[in-house]
């Protein structure tokens, strides 16, 4: 019996250590610029991950929690390897440090102004520190203002408060959003439990590489409003519309995308709860955004999220067809008018959804929320890695596995930042798009049921709530 026990605790451990080595030197030690060295390690950790996974046997919710935890905290002291997004964080939250606000400025605009640090009144350019940063955020993020809302910009100050150098300021927003993705998988088990499904399906988003790399490596902070949202979801989800509002409004201050998924939430909530939501959220964002943005620094912020609509073109699938057959016809890209107008679809589509979805139980809630993701992801021309993990991790509580297995192939993407001018390979974007489409398609024509549909006006009118 004791054998039997050692052996079965064997394989655990041996798929923990290789995960462990293979995060850190993703993570820690993998230049971006190395795609076919990164993809290989990154398929050879997702293979473990799901072994472990599935060899759930004689093992707890705290094994698999420590597990989690550890998988994040070795990468504590690595500076991010496969994003530099992290110097235009460190660069705003010293704005605010320094006594700028973020807003007013292009990075561009700031290099040669004046301020005193240690005493020494001296330009950005001729502090080492911050040319660096300067330097490392590149082009496209000097020439334009900052699009972080602003409780995302207040959590960049807070290790900026604490220290001069990029290495503390990494650990410090390491720190944060470790935090907040230990306690998104919180919220992603009171869910689970709400929703009567297996707690075990949460460990598909707490233990996924791709989650780990993303957020505790690469420093994106769609970790932390993964965390405001699904606390939003399980109070609402438990009939607290006070708690639900507060936490998506914070949601939305720290990426603006939570914002469609406003109507989503109302079949639940019935008409009278639906107004006391709304306006709660409304006012937690305008309160919160009310400590720093006023009309001019809102364009501002606004300008730089237009562009992803106008001129920014990253690993997009729908959007891609419609520019190439826009050049074959007219011979330019016509991005700066299709992006709006894709944009305009993707609202208008989101909506449909929203009234369309019939719901019969909490999970249909959930369940149109991924969706609405989906058109959104389907129809935009930017579709970063990190974007999805909002996919992954709706589809955890689903019966959908589009997400999970997106999370593997948009790894694919990467291969544009080993190449001058970062030029992405159309085979690997099709052959990407192709797989996921392919498995969204078979899996709602296997999982579709007509009772899927039904506006119900007399239910969202009806005083008696959703329990």
């Amino acid at each position: 019996m004791i054998k039997k026990e050692n052996k079965n605790i064997v394989l655990p451990i041996l798929l923990v250590l290789i995960m462990l080595g293979l995060t850190w030197n993703i993570g820690g030690n993998t230049p971006r610029t190395e795609f076919v060295f990164f993809i290989a390690q990154y398929l050879l950790l997702f293979t473990t991950f799901y072994i472990f996974w599935l060899n759930k046997a004689g093992l707890k919710f705290s094994h698999f929690f420590i597990v989690a935890i550890l998988l994040r905290v070795i990468l504590l002291f690595a500076t991010p390897e496969l994003s530099n997004d992290f110097y235009r964080f460190i660069w705003d939250g010293e704005l605010i440090a320094d006594g700028y606000n973020p807003f007013e400025r292009r990075p561009v605009d700031m290099f040669h102004t004046f301020f005193t640090h240690n005493e020494v009144y001296q330009t950005y350019y001729d502090d080492s520190y911050r040319r660096v940063l300067f330097v490392g955020m590149e082009k496209l993020s000097q020439d334009h203002y900052t699009c972080y809302p602003v409780l995302n910009q207040l959590l960049f100050f807070i290790p900026a408060m604490f220290s001069d150098t990029i290495a503390g300021n990494v650990i410090g927003l390491k720190i944060i959003v470790i935090l907040a993705d230990i306690g998104a998988i919180i919220f992603a088990k009171k869910i689970a439990e709400h929703l009567k499904i297996a707690v075990h399906n949460i460990w598909l988003y707490g233990l996924n590489p791709f989650i780990i790399l993303e957020f505790s490596g690469n420093l994106h902070f769609e970790g932390v409003m993964i965390f405001f949202l699904l606390g939003a979801i399980y109070f609402v989800l438990r009939n607290n519309w006070l708690w639900g509002g507060v936490l998506l409004g914070l949601a939305v201050q720290v990426k603006l995308i939570p914002l469609m998924l406003i109507p989503f939430f109302y079949k639940k909530l019935r008409w009278q709860n639906a107004i006391g939501f709304s306006a709660l959220t409304a006012f937690v964002v305008l309160a919160v955004g009310g400590l720093m943005l006023n009309e001019v620094y809102l364009a501002n912020m606004m300008e730089s999220v237009n562009e992803y609509f106008i001129r920014f073109q990253f690993n997009g699938s729908i959007a891609y067809i419609v520019s190439a057959i826009g050049f074959k016809v007219i011979g330019w890209d016509p991005i700066m008018y299709t992006g709006p107008v894709l944009s305009m679809i993707s609202t208008i589509g989101i909506l449909v959804l929203a009234v369309l979805k019939a719901y019969r139980k909490d999970l249909d809630m959930i369940t149109g929320m991924l969706f609405a993701f989906m058109i959104y992801y389907s129809l935009t021309a930017t579709v970063h890695p990190w974007y999805i993990s909002l996919i992954l991790v709706l589809s955890i509580f689903t019966q959908y596995k589009f997400g999970l297995i997106w999370s593997i192939v948009i790894m694919l993407s990467y291969y544009a930042y080993s190449t001058p001018g970062f030029k992405e390979n159309m085979v690997l974007n099709t052959a990407e798009y192709i797989i996921v489409y392919g498995i969204l398609i078979y899996e709602i024509y296997k999982y579709w049921d007509k009772r899927a549909v039904g506006i119900q006006l007399k239910e969202f009118f009806s005083s008696q709530e959703k329990t």
